[in-house]
């Protein structure tokens, strides 16, 4: 059995399948143990990756690039199934679009992570800079571990009309408050951008090929999976109280459409999420993106 040190965002819907085939020993029957890791957001996540705590994972694009600029510890292998980005900006009812809050509170999790580089990308669409709102980090200090749980505290303390978020916690909140999606950036950032990646130690990317492949093959079917049988994944909603099952396959039923079922290397794209976030400054002016990719394994 091959242990593999797997890194994780923060608990959401991108997760479940993964967990679900730990759980049921179907990472085993192809040989693999995989050890989940868990994050308050991605900047916590960042952060162990300059620290080079795991062995391969999947990562948001504004977490990755960001976190592994001058190291030679990790390198991408595949997209992972979101070539896109998984978010979205929800309001309550009376808001119609971003610019109808400037000055006020706009909620994200964190500077650092996907919802804080999306805030950025989206304010810019509309002429607006990210600064031109109150920036809410929510998880900065928050009694909550969660930011879905802490998102919806907020919503039902009328703390705030609008805010960036991911399932299924949008799937709750419209539920249980009404709140509306305004953006769907699956949807409203095309091409994208934004993604997820997948990432291994470059050691066994030369080392260990197989293990690689075999990995990034198991997540892949873990992915295709969850697809197909969406109302699997409905017993999560153990792990999340405040969440509904229904919430949880509602969820899914939005994105099962947009996720990718095989490996890829998309330059096109990756050029892309290489020029965004050398626009926000994220990574160095002269930042290139294949020197952090294995383009063979």
């Amino acid at each position: 059995m091959d242990v593999v040190n797997w890194g994780t965002p923060p608990v959401g819907l991108f997760n479940f399948p993964i967990e679900q085939w730990q759980r049921e020993g179907r990472f085993a029957a192809r040989g693999l143990d995989l050890s989940l890791s868990s994050h308050l957001t991605g900047e916590e996540y960042g952060a162990r990756i300059r620290e080079g705590a795991y062995d391969m994972g999947q990562i948001g694009t504004p977490v990755f690039l960001p976190a592994a600029v001058g190291s030679r510890e990790y390198a991408v292998v595949s997209v992972g199934f979101c070539d896109f980005a998984p978010f979205y900006l929800v309001a309550a009812p009376e808001v119609q679009r971003l610019s109808d809050c400037r000055a006020e509170a706009v909620v994200i999790n964190k500077r650092m992570t996907c919802p804080g580089s999306l805030l950025e990308w989206h304010a810019r669409q509309e002429g607006l800079a990210a600064d031109d709102f109150d920036v809410v980090e929510l998880m900065k200090d928050s009694a909550f571990d969660n930011y879905g749980q802490a998102f919806a505290d907020g919503v039902e303390k009328g703390a705030f009309r609008i805010g960036i978020l991911y399932e299924p916690y949008v799937s709750l909140i419209e539920r249980r408050h009404g709140w509306r999606v305004l953006a769907d950036y699956a949807d409203l950032l095309r091409p994208a951008n934004y993604g997820i990646l997948l990432y291994a130690r470059r050691r066994w990317i030369e080392e260990r090929p197989e293990l690689v492949r075999r990995t990034v093959g198991a997540y892949f079917e873990a992915i295709a999976d969850a697809c197909e049988h969406p109302a699997a994944l409905r017993p999560f909603a153990g792990q999340l109280p405040f969440v509904s099952e229904d919430d949880i396959e509602r969820a899914m039923q939005r994105e099962r459409r947009h996720w990718r079922r095989e490996p890829s290397l998309d330059w096109a794209f990756l050029k892309r999420v290489e020029q965004e976030l050398v626009t926000q400054r994220r990574v160095p002016a002269d930042y290139d993106i294949r020197d952090y990719v294995a383009a063979t394994w």
